[in-house]
């Protein structure tokens, strides 16, 4: 092996101990070396004196001219002696530190995920990317429409193009510092290492993890969708949505008398004469489009909205409850008159916390009762007074939400047999309608339903020339007692050279896991359609 930085070469019989770490994408690349310090040669005044800051290289190989490894920076100098004994420890990572130096603040337009990765090396990091007139950074299918920036550091910026960005309709990148110090940004498993591990795997572990494992997930697009989607699909039907709640009281879904007011029905509730009580009230329980239990979600822009006619001979007070959740804990509206033999009435109501009524909100237009929660509305009560002598006719249309999010939901029932319910919600603000929701939902769906797979590997026998297996390469490996075999992407790699026992110890770690498909591929559009997939990052 050689070890130098700056222009002091390490002896190679000063080299007790040597570990190179090198990661990708999530981390980068590090080392750390033990050597002996006889007569101060590395300490400040010492013949070779190291500093931190200075910039290197470790080589490691098994002929007499090894590869080199890693090219970083010392960062840290602990020394350590002995009555008879002296030791310097030298910790440092590879020029990949580079990327938690700076924080950039601006906004990228229209821009193609590999030039906001160049822009971003060639003015804040000062990583080449370029090796023999080859370009390092590849190209993405990927234009993003607008990103917005604050005091972000830079690895997290070229972390989300590479968690975000496709190609040929796979998402995902790495990126890496290689040996030499180039940058190097390319689509996950695309680099294939020439080493084999056949015959000299000495020990590893094989295991199945499904800690990551989702098999119903929920995606929320943009706000401005509507619930129900049509407007008018909980007034169009009575069936497991609408209940009366007090006595003598019928709920009926009529075409005329009165004439709807959008769409083919309406609500028409009526109550008979009678003893006490003097209420009426009614009941919509929300159901999503599937007919299943329905929560809805207040964040502050929506809108409560439907058309209500009396067609009776009495004006009303009509009392509008939001069951958040129950009985017990609700949000009442104002009273809503509503005068004899009127007309069609559009109610248009804001929802949310900034509109309701307190001492500091004089203003608002909803009180709150119990522990009321806008983000788990349940149902909404109609309720007025009437005498208990006199019949009453009112009609109800149109009921819906605004600016409720755009969604959609996808499960796999066999990954849920086999592992349990596990959900994951994501609210992605590039989504503009339930359809995109759905192709998201399932991407992630195929790419979540299953167990991932790891692999430890260890060997002191491998051989790999002047090419070492490098993180983000994908490497074939066959373990025939677990019936393993097949192409895995290597996580890490340690590199470790003991000098007393004279041997070189590598450890793979690697992962295999489902693809995750771009979005666009649920679409079944024409693939031509996409050959630049947009995004919009907030």
């Amino acid at each position: 092996m050689a070890v130098a930085f700056g222009s002091y070469a390490v002896d190679e019989s000063d080299i007790i101990d040597c570990r190179v770490y090198l990661g990708c994408t999530k981390e980068v690349s590090s080392f750390e070396l033990l050597v002996q310090n006889s007569n101060g040669k590395y300490s400040p005044g010492g013949s070779k004196p190291l500093s931190v800051g200075l910039e290197g290289y470790v080589k490691i190989g098994r002929s007499s001219s090894p590869p080199q490894i890693i090219n970083g920076r010392i960062e840290s100098l602990k020394y350590v002696g002995k009555p008879t004994e002296n030791y310097l420890r030298i910790n440092g990572r590879c020029l990949g530190e580079r990327l938690f130096r700076r924080v950039f603040t601006g906004t990228f337009l229209n821009q193609k995920g590999e030039n906001i990765v160049k822009y971003l090396l060639d003015n804040y990091v000062g990583l080449s990317h370029v090796r023999d007139g080859t370009e390092l950074v590849e190209n993405t299918d990927t234009t993003y429409t607008k990103l917005d920036f604050e005091n972000t550091p830079v690895y997290d910026i070229i972390k989300q193009i590479a968690d975000s960005a496709d190609k040929q309709g796979v998402i995902g990148f790495d990126f890496r510092v290689a040996p030499d110090g180039k940058f190097e940004f390319f689509p996950r498993n695309s680099k294939t290492s020439s080493v084999s591990l056949s015959e000299v795997i000495e020990e590893y572990e094989y295991r199945k993890d499904i800690h990551t494992i989702r098999n119903k997930v929920w995606v929320y697009g943009v706000s401005g969708a509507t619930m129900p989607r049509n407007r008018d699909r909980w007034t169009e039907t009575t069936t497991s949505m609408w209940q009366v709640i007090s006595s003598n009281t019928s709920i009926s879904l009529v075409s005329s008398n009165p004439t709807p007011a959008v769409g083919s029905y309406c609500i028409k509730v009526y109550r008979g004469t009678g003893d006490v009580p003097t209420l009426v009230r009614v009941r919509c329980n929300f159901k999503d489009e599937d007919g299943s239990a329905l929560i809805l979600r207040v964040k502050g822009q929506e809108k409560l909205k439907f058309q209500i006619r009396n067609i009776s001979g009495k004006s009303y007070a009509v009392y509008i409850y939001l069951l958040a959740p129950d009985t017990s804990n609700y949000f009442i509206y104002h009273p809503y008159f509503m005068s004899s033999g009127s007309e069609w009435v559009n109610a248009d109501i804001p929802l949310g916390e900034d509109n309701e009524y307190n001492a500091s909100n004089p203003n608002g237009v909803w009180d709150k009762v119990g522990n009321a929660n806008w983000k788990d509305l349940r149902a909404i009560d109609f309720e007025w007074g009437e005498l208990p002598t006199q019949e009453t006719w009112l009609a109800v249309d149109g009921l819906h939400f605004t600016e409720q999010r755009f969604k959609a939901v996808a499960q796999d029932t066999g990954s849920q047999s086999a592992y349990g319910l596990r959900e994951l919600v994501e609210t992605d603000e590039e989504l503009y309608n339930d359809t995109e929701c759905s192709y998201r939902a399932n991407a992630l769906l195929n790419h979540l339903k299953s167990p991932t797979e790891h692999i430890t590997v260890k060997t002191t026998v491998l051989d790999y020339g002047s090419t070492p297996v490098l993180a983000g390469d994908r490497i074939y490996v066959s373990l025939p007692n677990e019936g393993v075999a097949g192409y895995y992407r290597v996580e890490s790699v340690e590199y470790h050279v003991d000098a007393k026992t004279q041997t070189l110890e590598v450890t793979l770690e690697l992962g295999r896991e489902t693809p995750l498909l771009a979005d666009y591929l649920y679409a079944l559009r024409s693939k031509t359609d996409h050959l630049s997939r947009y995004k919009l990052g907030r």
